[in-house]
């Protein structure tokens, strides 16, 4: 049967996780999240697991129920164990790989093959003995198990261990003459055994040696000169150990498990990610798992924020602001207006945040959520004019609106940020109400930064939110709430621009 997938629950869809990033993710700063996560997990090979969003609510309730099990740190510290073995014996057969003595070779070759095998079964025995419940990680227990009962496994095992015990057995002096050295079979009579003599002799000034700090690292690989020339004479002493040792190396090269690989790489995507998610956690920011479903537009979220400001503020110390968004029965499009740097851009990106980090089974940022699983997600964030390019910022940003019109579904969501600004407000109120229409049209939950505030008032299906500010109604508290826009934000981003609010106005009284 194989190693069942943790991630896709069977072998099917498991594969290479070969998959390009996502346009959306520069503009939602999801990149800045999987890069935090894959350097957390070590290795480059999860980042693709990211990319890959579902769209099977059981299947996302199978990767939570993992992802709770591993929030045990006895179970996480199971995962973590497998995960550093593993890592250490690619990390050793990469070493093992730029050694040029055969007997040397050999001999490390064995230590890796056992280490390597005890990690694996102890993969499937501390599984078993942890509190682990969800059908994940249990299926990965029995599979990893049967792997171990296997007859390949068992006989890579075995024959590792024995060939460790007649090393074990082997005895052999030293003889030293002048600057030479040689090798001779164990004198069994001791005659030339000063051991005991020297022991006894300093008898009087032993002292017991502290306790040892076992750490879990590989022995450092190479001999110097004089070690391998002895080593090579051992191996003459001993052709026959010797030889089969070279055989064993020979015929198990390759003995690392494909299946077991892919097994170290998708835990690591959970460890990954909740690595990731600790600091922020810390610093006291919700996290939950949200409530998803296959079909429906409604949205509930209590307490989100952005995820990736959330972990840059929380290296600092401080804390991301939270709010909360809703869409009720038929309503489709928020959207969102206020003061310049009042937090609407994050709000945004929390919204497409939200939706992604549900469909991969993550933790999400945020107190209680309720959200569906898109098809796709789309963002059309404002950047910057290209200059020499043949179309001007605005033909640009409505060829890429028709783009994502011509490929959303009713199932997409689509994220707006700012767009329109080149225009001037009367082109860009009617172009809006256009776009409005297709999407409402469409019927896909949208998300709309803009700074035309009657857009909410086009479609039944909008519903507006406001960026708020402190009493002075010049400090952002960047909490953005529902309610009607009353039509100061796009007259205060003019000011702004050309520096004619009451604080600059002040400020350059004062100078």
């Amino acid at each position: 049967m194989g190693v069942r997938s943790i991630l896709f629950e069977t072998l099917e869809h498991a594969g290479e996780p070969g998959v390009a990033e996502p346009g959306h993710f520069r503009d939602l700063n999801l990149d800045q999240i999987v890069r935090a996560a894959t350097e957390a997990a070590g290795a480059e090979a999860v980042a693709p697991y990211f990319r890959r969003p579902l769209r099977d609510p059981g299947l996302v309730a199978f990767r939570q129920h993992i992802f709770r099990d591993l929030e045990d740190p006895a179970v996480r510290r199971v995962a973590e164990r497998f995960t550093a073995s593993v890592a250490r014996t690619r990390t050793r057969l990469e070493a093992l790989a730029r050694r040029k003595h055969p007997p040397q070779a050999h001999r490390w070759f064995l230590e890796i093959v056992l280490d390597y095998t005890a990690a694996v079964s102890g993969l499937a025995e501390g599984l078993d003995t942890s509190a682990a419940t969800s059908p994940g990680l249990r299926a990965l227990r029995d599979d990893v198990a049967e792997h171990v009962r296997a007859a390949p496994f068992g006989a890579l095992r075995e024959g590792a261990r024995r060939l460790r015990d007649r090393l074990g057995e082997v005895r052999y002096d030293i003889l030293l003459r002048g600057d030479q050295a040689g090798v001779a079979p164990h004198d069994e009579d001791g005659r030339f055994d000063y051991t005991e003599r020297v022991l006894a002799t300093f008898e009087r000034f032993r002292q017991e040696p502290p306790p040892e700090e076992h750490e879990d690292t590989a022995p450092a690989l190479g001999l110097d000169v004089v070690e391998a020339g002895i080593l090579d004479l051992v191996a003459e002493l001993f052709p026959a150990l010797f030889g089969d040792l070279a055989a064993f190396h020979g015929a198990h090269r390759d003995f690392v498990s494909a299946e077991i690989v892919r097994a170290d790489r998708e835990l690591r995507f959970y460890l990954g990610y909740l690595a990731f998610l600790a600091p922020v956690r810390e610093a006291g920011m919700p996290t939950c798992y949200p409530a998803v479903s296959a079909t429906g537009g409604e949205l509930l979220a209590r307490d989100v924020y952005d995820l990736a400001l959330a972990a840059k503020l929380a290296a600092d110390g401080g804390r991301a602001v939270t709010n909360d968004l809703r869409l009720d029965g038929a309503e489709r499009v928020l959207v969102v207006s206020g003061p310049n740097q009042g937090g609407k851009t994050t709000l945004a990106r929390a919204f497409g945040q939200l939706h992604h980090l549900a469909a991969l089974g993550c933790p999400v940022p945020g107190q209680e959520v309720r959200i569906f699983l898109p098809d796709r997600v789309f963002t059309h964030f404002e950047r910057r004019e290209t200059f020499g390019g043949l179309a001007s910022k605005l033909e640009e940003e409505l060829l890429r609106m028709r783009t994502i019109l011509e490929h959303a579904t009713p199932r997409s969501v689509i994220v707006l940020n700012e767009i329109l600004s080149s225009t001037t407000p009367d082109d860009a109120r009617l172009l809006s109400e256009a776009l409005l229409a297709s999407i409402v049209r469409l019927d896909a939950p949208c998300l709309w930064v803009s700074f035309v505030d009657e857009l909410s008032l086009m479609s039944p299906t909008a519903v507006s939110m406001v960026g708020t500010v402190a009493g002075d109604s010049t400090t952002r508290t960047y909490k953005v709430v529902r309610r009607p826009a009353d039509g100061r934000a796009h007259a205060l981003a003019i000011a702004e621009r050309h520096g004619l609010t009451h604080a600059q106005i002040i400020g350059r009284v004062r100078r």
